[in-house]
């Protein structure tokens, strides 16, 4: 291989890497969140605030996320809108750890975003939904299993490159213009994972927190 084109793998390699670091999880079990546990309870919230019913859904989401809904719609992402309807599954607001944007957890049924993201831009926030969405579909769709090994790390590259082709057609194939730190990282991948689910692939299987997640 040309030393050139191995520096540039190289670098592409490094940042596909600290992009997704920690960036998205799937949870198998923990408390459920206080606003779940509060709907459980009968919480009689407006639910003209907890809807979003445009374009014929009805999905429960706070009107915070209504923006990121109506961006998957106008992105044609309507099939993960109709996995989110279809059982349903509330998409809420979290304390999240640190570095960590999304997480689906199917044992609440629950999809989760970071708290940190609502001081985003729409664009970067709907990216890390359209990435949980994914797994939920997936889980719907009976390809999840109980998430180790090979198919752990296919149910991760089909989220990552649905994440980074959503984010290249809503910015455009040189990526969002003068981006701030997420959004940069947002860049990185989509310039690493469109068009190349197995590189994805290969960046997952070496990086340690989807070795962990996933197993060798």
């Amino acid at each position: 291989m040309p030393p050139i084109l191995n520096t540039i793998l190289c670098r592409a390699f490094a940042l596909a890497v600290a992009a997704i670091f920690s960036s998205s999880a799937l949870v198998f079990a923990e408390a459920p969140p206080n606003d779940v546990v509060a709907a459980a309870a009968g919480d009689t919230v407006a639910a003209d605030q907890n809807h979003w019913t445009a374009h014929g859904f009805n999905i429960s989401a706070p009107s915070t996320m209504w923006p990121m809904l109506e961006l998957l719609h106008n992105e044609h992402f309507d099939w993960e809108l109709y996995s989110a309807q279809q059982r349903p599954t509330p998409l809420v607001w979290a304390p999240l750890p640190s570095g960590v944007f999304g997480q689906y957890v199917p044992t609440q049924n629950v999809v989760k975003l970071s708290w940190v993201l609502q001081n985003e831009s729409t664009e970067l926030g709907t990216s890390f939904l359209a990435h949980e969405l994914t797994h939920l579909t997936d889980d719907l769709n009976g390809k999840l299993g109980n998430m180790t090994g090979d198919v752990c790390y296919a149910a991760e590259t089909r989220a990552f490159v649905n994440e980074a082709n959503f984010w290249e057609m809503v910015n455009g194939a040189q990526g969002k213009a003068n981006p701030d730190a997420l959004e940069t990282e947002e860049n990185a991948k989509m310039f690493a994972f469109v068009g190349n689910a197995g590189f994805a692939d290969l960046v997952l299987r070496t990086t340690q927190s989807y070795i962990s997640q996933c197993g060798s």
